[in-house]
Formats: structure tokens, sequence, C-alpha cells
């Protein structure tokens, strides 16, 4: 494997490169995408006629929980509509604490009605894949793994 195919695999997430920001991009990433758990104990009746799919929605991890340590609460706005499924939360309370920058919204909404028996919000969650541009690629594509300036250290030494 060459070096421009070494990073374009590893997307430079994982490096700890320090590079000047032209250099690289940022593009989501679906992470997650499935129904919230618990819509008829907390606020979804009070705002499900004014949600509609590609709403934004918040996640926070509820430390405190006693039932659940990785539970992870979903809100619109102020309103709590319920939480992600105990047996999937476990990754996106950890990247929650973490402070890595998630993305929800609302990627299905079905209100009670003759075809469906049962009221359903699923969300989907994003996070921020860094990326090479054809700037750093084309950069690299001419550089030597030797050469003492080499173009991924200049924004460390900058």
């Amino acid at each position: 494997m060459n070096r421009i195919d070494f990073i374009k695999t590893l997307g430079l997430a994982s490096t700890g490169l320090i590079l000047p920001k032209n250099l690289l991009g940022k593009s989501l990433v679906k992470i997650y995408d499935n129904y919230i758990r618990g819509m008829q104990y907390y606020h979804y009746s009070k705002v499900k006629e004014s949600l509609k799919e590609g709403d934004i929605l918040r996640l926070k991890h509820e430390e405190g929980n006693i039932y659940d340590a990785f539970a992870v609460e979903v809100y619109y706005q102020e309103y709590k509509l319920g939480y992600l499924p105990a047996y999937e939360n476990i990754v996106i309370a950890n990247m929650l604490n973490a402070g890595v920058e998630l993305t929800a919204q609302i990627s299905k909404h079905s209100p009670k009605n003759d075809y469906y028996e049962y009221e359903s919000l699923a969300v989907e969650v994003f996070a921020e894949l860094i990326t090479p541009t054809p700037q750093l690629i084309t950069a690299l594509q001419n550089a030597r793994a030797s050469d003492v300036e080499d173009i991924y250290r200049q924004g460390y030494f900058s």
C-alpha cells in the first residue's frame, strides 16, 4: 500500500496529525438510526403535531440513571421525548462523554392513525469524519517519507 492510499484509509482521524485546515475536509457519517423508547412517559404528546422528518434533536447522556448507566435522552427543543434503546446506547453515551460532536435528527415519524397501531419516532445520529482534501492528496503524492519537512508536520511546527 502506498502512502496516499494509507492516508485515505485512515481518513486522518486516528493518526494524530496536525494539518493546516485547508488540507482537511469534514463529512457527516450516519452511525445510528432506530426508534426511541418511552415516548408515552415524557413530552411527546405535547409536540407530536409539530414534529417532522429532518427536525434537529438533542442527545444527552443521563449519567445518574439508576436503571441504565449509559442512558441517552432524546430532546426536541426543551421537551424530552424518550431514550435510545438500552441495548444500543453504550457507544453513543461514551461518544457524548468524550465530547464528540454528534448531530441527531428525526428520520421517521409515524403518529398514531389507522395504519400504525403505535406512535413511533426514529432518530438518526451523525458524527463528523475528517477526510483528506484533494489538495492534501496532491501535496503528498510528490513528497518523500524521509523528507525532513513533511507536509503534515508543517502544521505542527507553525
